[in-house]
């Protein structure tokens, strides 16, 4: 509980880091789904899982949804979109034949490339009023807050975790239930239903 000497220091809500961060990423996202959609004909949650395909690739959907942070079927409509466009490619893992690994097209690597080229100058600019240290000290900094975050996040949802796992019978395996438990409350296990096209069979297919 925060004291109130803190809530003193802190004046008022804008503030606090993550309500800035907030506004310069709504202010990005905003800006960015305009003119990537415009340009490129992504939006940008297609962008974002284009991107990190090719970053990780051949890349499973439970790892693509640890990196972006999503739920799986939030992901899943994304991916399927991009393999009916003839942008990411799909194979069985030839460790796990029932895992399914994703990577890029020559199509997908091609857009992939313009839009990142894009991406990073648009980057320059929000950056073009700092100075070469500073830009590696922001993102230094960055890089700290976002370690102590990713561990908070795992706290809180290993805790809803173990908080599901004693709900369960005790005669299952708790081991199994955790883990199983963890994956349902980080990322969700549903994926887009109801549809046959091939994206969203490979996608499903993946996701089990």
């Amino acid at each position: 509980m925060a004291s109130n000497k803190a809530v003193a220091r802190a004046g008022n809500v804008r503030d606090l880091l993550m309500y800035r961060i907030a506004r310069l990423a709504t202010i990005g996202d905003r800006t960015g789904q305009a003119r990537i959609s415009a340009q490129f004909g992504l939006n940008l949650g297609e962008w974002r899982a284009l991107s990190v395909v090719c970053a990780f690739a051949p890349v499973t959907l439970a790892r693509l949804a640890d990196e972006l942070y999503l739920d799986k079927g939030q992901l899943s409509r994304s991916i399927s979109d991009l393999i009916d466009r003839g942008l990411v490619s799909h194979s069985s893992s030839p460790q796990d034949r029932r895992q399914t690994l994703f990577a890029l097209t020559a199509e997908g690597r091609r857009l992939h490339d313009r839009i990142l080229a894009f991406a990073i100058e648009r980057n320059a600019t929000y950056m073009q009023g700092l100075s070469g240290a500073e830009r590696a000290q922001l993102l230094r900094l960055l890089d700290k807050v976002m370690a102590t975050a990713a561990r908070s996040y795992e706290e809180v949802f290993s805790l809803q975790a173990r908080q599901a796992v004693r709900k369960a019978s005790p005669r299952s395996n708790p081991g199994r239930a955790e883990r199983g438990a963890t994956r349902a409350v980080r990322r969700g296990v549903s994926c887009a239903g109801g549809r046959t096209d091939r994206g969203r069979a490979a996608v499903r297919a993946g996701s089990q």
